[in-house]
């Protein structure tokens, strides 16, 4: 069992991921992809990720078994020659008809791999993983060492123990020193003990190898009852001197007849294994230093290891492939059963997001920091992200939903995010819509564009943010009036609906019904005509109920006249005079003035006329995104800023289902940023967010922790609370889940990120901290 630090080829990575880049922003994501590497590479060395490697020695006995007498006489022989050849030192071809009997055996065990999501390695990964073992640590080209396969070119290397403690390897290429650290003790239950996964966290790279020999019952059983005697006779000699039984002796006594309980069972075997943590590095100091690090960090986990002097060499050796544990091998050697194995937990990672994207942050192992700084300088698992991964088929993927949700407590970092994922997304080939209704983004943009030290370095940031197109709808000006009226923008059937759902929030048509029925009679006959090519809106709506002939639909309609009159309603209200809303640019950013949002937490009961207008202005603005998705032709996206609003009413909810209905199939990514995660727990619309970044909420922590598929315990819930500013729970489309710390790499990008401004006095109070 092997787990070992790949190279994570990140420029290889950028280099496919530019197949999806816009073709007028090539140069400046080029440019920002080759600067993410630069600074990862100078923050954290050679740029790694854990690959393991699970090897099975496939013994001649599972072949041979149906074969006849004749058949097994040849095998004996066979092996009886090549044992000869081997000690006169010689070489031996070995014919393809030897490999052919292990077919069907091989073929077994990788069908019971494939139960675990194991995959059979190529014949170059095989020989790759042969070189790895005499090039570890050393520069090297994955690529090149993996093709040469003859055994002399695959141990080309010198490998020099002269010094204790290290080995001193040369390639052709590269030196360098290796160290060995063996694992020596465990606590005596390994519940726990996560060797893998615990090593990961280092600060540096490493290796975790372990060999295990599946010990036979014929063997284990004869050993237990021989020290179980042993232990017993120990106890009788302490006992007849009047001197109680030593604790070591009691606790070797139980853990003997624990051992003896479990071997009687079938499915139980005792396993020998020796497990070393390999380091690297440029000096034997370098090494040596790695080595009592990984002594220490390990020591935390009940885990104690050792450096050996001497044995260098032999670990060398006894760790390359193929080779086995035998009787022979007795130093470092622990004896548990494989639920002890099954511990250490093999194969486990903190991978999440996505193979290839843009870099987005930080995974978070550890459960406390002292701020956001140090959680990111702590981890080496960095995040890379692409939002349009869910509805390409992906093995593996557990969603087909390209929809995207952010949650979270006001002032945690969804507008920081959301702003920076928008960004990377304005690389790709993509048509993007950002509904600001708190008209944050142009400010904070055009504060950027104003900074005469950032236009003079950084002109490709500068010229890529100069593309986003700003609207502002403003009803005070005559232009902006009917911008969003349903009848013009949407749809007959669509229209009607919206329609009702905008007069819904500034009229009680319940218990009406001669009001609402004259209402949706009246919209049915402006669709028509709008259709027959006339010149009408909403506002044609009112002119009908006015013109009614019964007086409480006369008056119905003048009190919607005067609601429209002069309020931001005329946005969706109009008659038809002003073109629609159009969008032609690839980048738009669209805010509206003067909307009156009210809080999270206020009731819908307690909302003011001006908020209830408000919220049919976003509900228009929903719709709006949905037709926006719905051009087959190409692929696009849009965010949706302070989408809590869609989940106040029973109107709202309504647009919010149908926005969400669009995806896949019309190739639309949305992104939600809302302050609940209750808007994603309705069973109905459980499956439509493929990814979705969870920031503390305090009142909704036991929601947030089943929506991210975690479990509600107080540690997780203590975990939420201690995140900070900046820190959240992201799902990818894999189903995986883990902490996060967001993080841009770019300073002139953090102008643009910005939603505050912070004042002299917050900056005197960190220096009190």
């Amino acid at each position: 069992m092997m787990m070992y630090p790949s190279e994570y080829e990140l420029d290889k990575r950028f280099k496919d991921l530019e197949s999806d880049i816009a073709d007028d922003a090539l140069d400046v994501a080029r440019y920002y992809n080759e600067e993410t590497v630069r600074l990862l590479e100078q923050r954290l060395g050679r740029l790694t990720k854990y690959d393991f490697i699970f090897g099975v020695k496939l013994k001649n006995s599972l072949v041979n078994i149906s074969m006849e007498i004749k058949d097994n006489i040849l095998s004996l022989f066979n092996t009886a020659t090549d044992t000869v050849v081997k000690m006169l030192g010689w070489e031996q071809n070995v014919s393809t008809s030897f490999f052919k009997q292990y077919e069907e055996v091989e073929d077994n065990l990788a069908n019971i791999m494939a139960s675990v999501l194991g995959e059979r390695l190529s014949e170059n990964e095989m020989v790759y993983i042969n070189r790895y073992h005499f090039v570890r640590g050393l520069n090297h080209q994955t690529e090149e060492e993996s093709v040469v396969k003859k055994v002399d070119s695959i141990t080309n290397t010198i490998i020099d123990p002269t010094n204790p403690s290290v080995l001193n390897l040369h390639s052709d290429q590269d030196e360098g020193f290796v160290s060995f650290v063996v694992i020596d003790e465990f606590l005596h239950n390994m519940a726990e003990s996560d060797l893998f996964y615990e090593a990961q966290s280092l600060p540096f790279p490493v290796e975790v190898q372990m060999k295990v020999q599946t010990e036979s019952k014929s063997i284990t059983k004869p050993a237990l009852n021989i020290k179980k005697q042993q232990l017993k006779e120990e106890q009788f000699e302490q006992q007849s001197t009047g001197d109680r039984s030593d604790v070591s002796t009691v606790t070797s006594a139980t853990l003997v007849r624990h051992l003896q309980d479990e071997i009687k069972k079938e499915e139980v075997h005792l396993m020998n294994w020796l497990a070393v943590i390999v380091v690297h590095g440029k000096t034997k100091k370098e090494c040596v230093r790695k080595a009592t690090i990984v002594r220490r960090h390990l020591k935390g986990a009940g885990i104690t290891c050792r450096l050996p002097v001497a044995d260098q060499i032999n670990l060398f050796y006894k760790m390359l492939p193929g080779e086995k544990i035998d009787i022979t091998d007795k130093n470092w050697i622990q004896k548990t059963t494989q639920d002890g194995i099954a511990e250490c937990l093999f194969a486990i990672n903190s991978n999440i997001g996505s193979k290839i994207g843009f870099f987005l942050g930080w995974v978070d192992r550890f459960i406390e920091h002292t701020d956001l700084e140090s959680a990111i300088n702590s981890s080496r698992d960095f995040i890379l992200f692409h939002p349009f991964m869910a509805n390409q088929q992906i093995k593996g993927s557990k969603t087909r939903s390209p929809h995207i949700l952010i949650t979270g407590d006001t002032g945690n970092g969804k507008s920081y995010l959301a702003k920076l994922l928008f960004i990377y997304i304005s690389f790709l080939r993509v048509k993007a819509l950002y509904i600001d209704p708190k008209k944050e983004m142009r400010k904070w943009v055009q504060r950027v564009l104003n900074d005469q030290y950032i236009r003079g370095n950084f002109p490709l940031f500068v010229e890529h943010l100069e593309k986003y197109n700003y609207i502002t709808l403003d009803h005070e000006k005559e232009k902006n009036w009917g911008a969003l009226d349903p009848i013009s923008f949407l749809p007959p059937m669509k229209a009607k609906e919206l329609v009702q759902v905008i007069f819904e929030q500034v009229y009680n048509f319940k218990g009406k019904d001669d009001v609402n029925t004259a209402f949706l009679r009246a919209t049915s006959e402006v669709i028509e005509r709008k259709q027959r090519g006339e010149q009408v809106g909403s506002l044609n709506i009112i002119r009908e109920m006015q013109k009614h002939e019964e007086l409480a639909v006369k008056k119905a309609g003048d009190y919607l006249n005067e609601v429209v009159e002069d309020s931001i309603l005329k946005l969706c209200i109009h008659d038809g005079s002003n073109p629609a809303l159009s969008l032609s640019k690839r980048l738009t950013i669209l805010e509206v003035e003067n909307l009156d949002l009210p809080g999270h937490s206020e009731q819908y009961e307690n909302y003011t006329i001006s908020q209830l207008k408000s919220s049919a202005v976003m509900f228009a603005l929903g719709k709006f995104c949905e037709l926006f998705g719905m051009n087959r032709d190409e692929q696009t996206t849009a965010f949706m800023d302070e989408a809590w609003i869609f989940e106040t009413s029973k109107q709202g909810k309504k647009v919010n289902r149908q926005m969400r209905r669009i995806g896949r199939s019309y190739n639309n990514s949305l992104c939600f940023i809302s302050q609940s995660t209750k808007d994603a727990l309705s069973e109905e619309d459980s499956g439509n967010f493929g990814v979705a970044f969870a920031f503390d909420e305090p009142n909704e922590r036991e929601e947030v922790l089943k929506w991210m598929n975690m479990e509600v315990t107080k540690e997780n819930k203590k975990m939420l609370e201690s995140m900070f500013q900046g820190q959240c729970l992201f799902k990818d489309y894999y189903g995986r889940t883990s902490k996060i710390s967001i993080e841009c790499l770019f300073e002139e990008w953090e102008g643009a990120l910005k939603t505050v401004e912070k004042k002299a006095v917050a900056f005197a109070e960190e220096n009190y901290l």
